[in-house]
């Protein structure tokens, strides 16, 4: 209880926060997720509180839209023409952004590498990251920045700040390099930039508006990223051209052909002789006379007759426990690491604590049966 307890108070910050920035929306949804783990009478304040702002915001739009439509009503009946004049003006009102907007979205796309995008040396420190992310990401941000390529550079800055954060991420960049950055295709002639695509939210953990949101402890998704994700624009990296629609055929080729090797094998492999975990079919236990391994056949198998060949099927059967191990050994590491990555992300020592807290009882095994343990 103490631990959903914790979370749930997690959760209520995480909802006073989207209070501050007037997302009342994301607000309730937190202080629902904390009322499921800790019911608390701060979160039922907070409910009221939200009703209390979103009532009093209603009074007083109506308030203003009563006013505003007899003012707008007796000042066409007076004059129509002046005030159809007036509204063709601002529907065609300039450009809501400078040219010094457009010169620096210009100079986060030339950028060769993710230190030149974050503006650091490769020795910079992780102090000197979260400064140059939080100068850079409020400048770029789409809500604030309206320039043609805003919301992509934003997303640049969102990318190279995760990678170079990450103490793992960051010393495989500095070993790979251009594996990890953002991608530039190169046309047939002159070797310029012909099109480029940084990357989508899909490829890393977190988007950029998510690492936004983690950095600065709020939660919220602009309007103005939504819209710009359903146009087009010149910033947007993808070519539908002929050749690059064969190159993306060459490259599925393998991938269909192995798929067509699984399907034919279903039809021609037998099913498995034996398995590690208890299966409807597979019920009956056994174990290896070396390392004492257990694992399940069928009520009707049939042992080795043997001793070669006992060896070789309980040889196949240690393979598959350490194959096994293994994987479940990095699961384990990822979610440890995710859950690091996260704590560091979110400055939240006591999440940090709890992720260095962490087990992995596979590598343990693994690294025992290594040993001969």
């Amino acid at each position: 209880m103490e631990a959903n307890k914790d979370a749930a108070l997690h959760y209520l910050e995480l909802a006073e926060k989207a209070i501050l920035v007037n997302d009342h929306s994301r607000a309730i949804r937190f202080i629902n997720k904390s009322k499921d783990l800790f019911p608390t009478e701060k979160a039922e304040d907070l409910l009221k509180r939200i009703k209390d702002a979103t009532s009093h915001s209603t009074n007083q739009n109506k308030t203003h839209e009563s006013t505003t439509s007899s003012s707008q009503h007796d000042h066409t009946t007076t004059n129509g023409t002046s005030s159809h004049t007036r509204h063709r003006t601002t529907s065609t009102s300039t450009n809501d952004y400078t040219s010094e907007e457009v010169e620096a979205v210009r100079k986060i796309k030339t950028c060769k590498n993710l230190y030149e995008i974050l503006g650091v040396s490769k020795t910079a420190s992780e102090a000197d990251l979260k400064k140059a992310y939080r100068k850079l990401a409020l400048q770029f941000h789409p809500d604030k920045c309206k320039a043609p390529g805003a919301t992509e550079a934003f997303k640049a800055i969102g990318k190279a700040f995760s990678i170079l954060n990450d103490p793992k991420k960051r010393e495989d960049y500095d070993r790979y390099g251009q594996a990890m950055e953002p991608q530039y295709h190169r046309g047939s002639t002159g070797g310029q930039r012909c099109g480029q695509n940084y990357y989508t939210d899909e490829d890393d953990d977190f988007s950029a508006e998510e690492i936004f949101n983690i950095f600065f402890g709020h939660s919220g998704v602009s309007n103005r990223t939504r819209r710009r994700r359903q146009h087009p624009n010149t910033f947007h990296f993808t070519t539908n051209s002929p050749q690059n629609t064969m190159h993306t055929l060459t490259q599925l080729l393998p991938y269909l052909f192995l798929f067509l090797i699984s399907i034919i094998g279903t039809f021609l492999v037998s099913e498995p002789q034996f398995q590690l975990h208890r299966t409807g079919k597979y019920t009956n236990l056994r174990s290896t006379r070396i390392s004492n391994i257990q694992y399940y056949v069928k009520p009707d198998f049939r042992a080795p007759n043997t001793h070669a060949e006992l060896d070789r099927f309980e040889s196949s059967v240690i393979d598959e426990y350490i194959t096994d191990l293994q994987h479940q050994c990095y699961r384990e590491q990822q979610h440890k690491e995710s859950m690091l990555w996260r704590a560091r992300m979110m400055n939240d020592n006591s999440l940090y604590h709890q992720a260095q807290q962490l087990t992995t009882p596979s590598c343990t095994k693994l690294n025992n049966f290594a040993r001969g343990g």
